[in-house]
């Protein structure tokens, strides 16, 4: 038989099921959306419900995890290639490096001039302020709402460039605390300074990869 148009009931049955998946990834959610709708407007609408559980059993939960995995696994691989080749030095350019050593240059006046502590806060901010480029530029895959029930699939390359970036930072820093302390109890002062000033700078680079890396309009990966 020649295909028809599912009526807005059957939509919705489709999307109440793929709801109640809780989804992570838009990409997985579109993908199975598309399917079923395919699949479903090649039966009579008699035979629709018996083919919908089919599909049903077809993408179950485990099934759909498991896409999930492999996307996430494979958009990562994508990016860390990615990345590597927007980490050389002609992708990030003479202009964005300069801006990234005038900031180490700041860095170290800080410390000068008015006290390690300040300088210390303000070694975060970049790393802060690209956390909040990234969710911005996310727009509505990302929402702050703090209802249990609330739920809305993300695409994928946030999690990829987010996940790797926190665990980046976080290990960096806690190998960096953990140095800045040991100096500190020996009594070498100068040394906990510059190594703040040289990891500011290459998580700041790194940071810069994921520009190179990612169009943050339409939130995908660039193709080199």
């Amino acid at each position: 038989m020649m295909s028809r148009s599912l009526t807005s009931k059957e939509i919705q049955s489709i999307t109440e099921r793929l709801e109640s998946l809780r989804l992570s990834y838009i990409e997985v959610y579109n993908e199975l959306f598309d399917h079923y709708v395919t699949a479903l407007e090649q039966v009579e609408p008699d035979k629709f419900k018996d083919k919908k559980e089919l599909l049903d059993k077809e993408f179950s939960w485990s099934v759909v995890r498991d896409m999930e995995k492999q996307l996430l696994d494979a958009v990562s691989k994508q990016l860390k290639k990615a990345q590597l080749e927007a980490f050389k030095f002609r992708k990030i350019g003479f202009w964005k490096v300069s801006v990234v050593l005038s900031y180490a240059a700041f860095l170290i006046l800080m410390y000068r001039y008015i006290s390690p502590d300040v300088m210390l806060a303000c070694s975060f901010l970049p790393a802060l302020g690209i956390l909040i480029a990234l969710l911005y530029h996310a727009g509505n895959n990302f929402s702050l709402s703090i209802d249990p029930k609330y739920h809305r699939p993300r695409k994928v390359i946030l999690q990829a460039a987010g996940g790797r970036y926190v665990l980046v930072y976080n290990f960096g820093y806690a190998i960096f605390f953990i140095t800045y302390t040991f100096l500190n109890i020996h009594g070498i002062a100068l040394w906990p300074m510059l190594l703040l000033v040289v990891y500011t700078t290459i998580l700041n680079l790194y940071a810069l990869s994921f520009y190179g890396s990612i169009n943050l309009q339409t939130f995908k990966l660039i193709k080199s």
